[in-house]
């Protein structure tokens, strides 16, 4: 009997946790603005006393849009706080749920004004051909956002795992020109389950910790978690569910493969390189594209080869290797340092770990079918031989179960740019709409196309 009730309560009990963990989260609060600081040169202009606060550039939604802020307003406080920086500015605004009480003081056009109102999110996603639901699961100390797009059909449906690149990005409310949703749609439309899980501290994700502050092995703790998640939706057939990794996540989803059952893993924009080897290679290709004095390139590869090997090979504190003015500009101008411990937005062990995980025995015990992705205009993920190593790696082990599919004339960023001079060009001059127009559908079209082969594939 007492065995019984215990059976009893513990199912009551994670019954109660489904429940919860299926719930949407509180929409965390969005400013909605393009912010920068106020410059010396422009305070004067803008009838300041001093050159403090933050200057809104453009108004997009959310918070200053429910609030009526216009663009040349100045926030010099919210709730009594002061902020230095815009991203300290929009993290506190993120801090807090949507509806909560907010106090703004601003400077426009010489007065000083307090306003007064209600934090808001973004909008939710919506789709025509698909129901959108947000969910949570649970991660470390808290619960991560999902966001799923289910079809609208009776019968259970082929899923795939989308995973993003390494930026610490929300994947929720992507613009409708946006690759990633341009993906999600493309086999949301073709009758699969998507499911976005976001980064620890991202999107309406609680008590997790910030995404800067998390390495990689977190990262594919995340994404593991999300496929959990996905595998248990009652509407998912658990037979057919596939992985897709951009750049970034074409590192994390073999290594989720390896370890878990799916159908099949797509990748795009990857390698299989030691980063220290690929980093390098990487350099001189952006590098040259940039046209340097032929000297000067040659001078920046030399150091960067420098500093590479100590902070890959030595595993030397960023501060440390920043141990001369040439250095520290170097890494500032090359690697996006940010003075402290961060490069690439993301904290320097995240980057080291790359070097540690087995990428191509988690490529060797990777059981499911594999579709490789590479685009000729790619300048970031530019090898080819990379792609192929992980195609031949599969298929030595795994015969037949790994293809390759070169789209010539496409970039990174899935756009078709025609070719490296041009993608590197519209990326480095801020034109990421055009980018994000020049979409190659054929890429989704092919990739939709490979999974429905393999749906007809038993396991």
């Amino acid at each position: 009997m007492r065995n019984l009730i215990i059976f009893l309560f513990n199912l009551l009990l994670i019954c109660a946790l489904q429940k919860i963990f299926a719930q949407q989260l509180p929409r965390k609060g969005w400013l909605g603005a393009k912010l920068e600081t106020v410059s010396t040169e422009n305070y004067q202009a803008l009838a300041l006393k001093e050159p403090k606060g933050i200057k809104i550039v453009q108004v997009v939604g959310g918070t200053s849009k429910k609030l009526e802020m216009l663009p040349d307003d100045v926030i010099l406080s919210v709730d009594q706080n002061y902020f230095a920086k815009p991203l300290l500015l929009s993290k506190y605004i993120n801090s807090k749920t949507e509806g909560t009480s907010i106090e703004i003081e601003i400077a426009r056009k010489g007065k000083t004004i307090k306003i007064k109102g209600k934090v808001t999110g973004r909008d939710r996603e919506t789709d025509k051909n698909a129901a959108i639901i947000y969910e949570s699961v649970p991660y470390k100390e808290g619960l991560l956002s999902v966001i799923i797009n289910k079809p609208k059909k009776e019968s259970k449906s082929p899923a795939v795992l989308f995973i993003p690149g390494y930026t610490c990005s929300s994947v929720d409310n992507l613009s409708e020109n946006h690759p990633y949703g341009r993906i999600v749609r493309a086999f949301s439309d073709a009758g699969y389950v998507v499911l976005r899980v976001e980064k620890s501290g991202l999107g309406d994700s609680q008590n997790t910790p910030d995404c800067e502050s998390t390495n990689l092995y977190d990262e594919i703790e995340s994404f593991t978690a999300g496929l959990n998640k996905l595998k248990s939706l009652p509407y998912v057939d658990t037979d057919n569910v596939f992985l897709f990794g951009h750049s970034m996540g074409g590192i994390v989803a073999p290594a989720i493969g390896a370890k878990n059952a799916v159908k099949g893993t797509i990748v795009y924009g990857t390698t299989t390189k030691s980063f220290f080897e690929y980093q390098l290679e990487m350099n001189r290709l952006q590098l040259m594209l940039a046209k340097p004095d032929p000297m000067e390139f040659e001078r920046t590869c030399r150091l960067q080869t420098q500093i590479a090997y100590e902070y890959y090979i030595e595993k030397k504190d960023l501060k440390a290797i920043a141990s001369s003015a040439e250095r520290l500009e170097a890494l500032k101008k090359d690697w996006q340092y940010d003075g402290e411990n961060r490069i690439f937005d993301r904290n320097q062990e995240y980057w080291r770990q790359i070097m540690e995980i087995p990428l191509l025995d988690y490529w060797k015990d990777t059981t499911a079918r594999v579709l490789v992705l590479y685009g000729g205009a790619d300048y970031q993920a530019f090898s080819k031989p990379d792609h192929e190593q992980i195609v031949y790696t599969v298929n030595y082990y795994h015969p037949n179960h790994a293809e390759l599919l070169v789209f010539p004339e496409t970039d990174h960023y899935l756009a078709k740019t025609l070719t490296r001079e041009n993608a590197y060009e519209l990326f480095n001059t801020g034109k990421i709409q055009k980018l994000f127009d020049l979409f190659d559908f054929d890429v989704t079209q092919k990739s939709v196309e490979w999974a429905n082969k393999q749906l007809l594939i038993k396991n």
